[in-house]
């Protein structure tokens, strides 16, 4: 008796299929994970010009291009840049919010009772 491997049956059916806008995403992503970058990934965009996929993938401070051929179903080509410096710029978290608040009522107290002892 012989075994046979599923992972050679799996690739070869894979092989076969035509590409979707899902299955390249997979194909993205998974090539994305492999590479190190494991979380936070989120596709944004899939479009097909000509017999590429481009598949627009936004991480936490980055973000990717993947290019797949529609006929080989192998990773043409990868890009990986900072996301732009708009986005960071208006996001405050909470964490700052507080300290400032704390400090300007720190500040607040302060020159109250300062004027106060002055007689103002």
């Amino acid at each position: 008796m012989q075994k046979r491997v599923p992972g050679v049956v799996t690739s070869a059916t894979v092989q076969s299929r035509e590409l979707n806008a899902e299955t390249v995403t997979s194909i993205a992503t998974s090539f994305l994970k492999r590479i190190g970058h494991k979380g936070g990934l989120k596709p944004k965009r899939v479009s097909l010009e000509e017999e590429t996929y481009t598949v627009e993938v936004e991480m936490k401070k980055l973000a990717a291009i993947v290019q797949v051929d529609s006929k080989t179903h192998e990773i043409k080509a990868y890009e990986i840049q900072p996301k732009g410096e708009e986005a960071s710029s208006v996001s405050v978290s909470p964490k700052t919010l507080i300290m400032i608040f704390g400090v300007s009522a720190i500040v607040y107290v302060v020159f109250h009772f300062v004027f106060r002892m002055l007689g103002f």
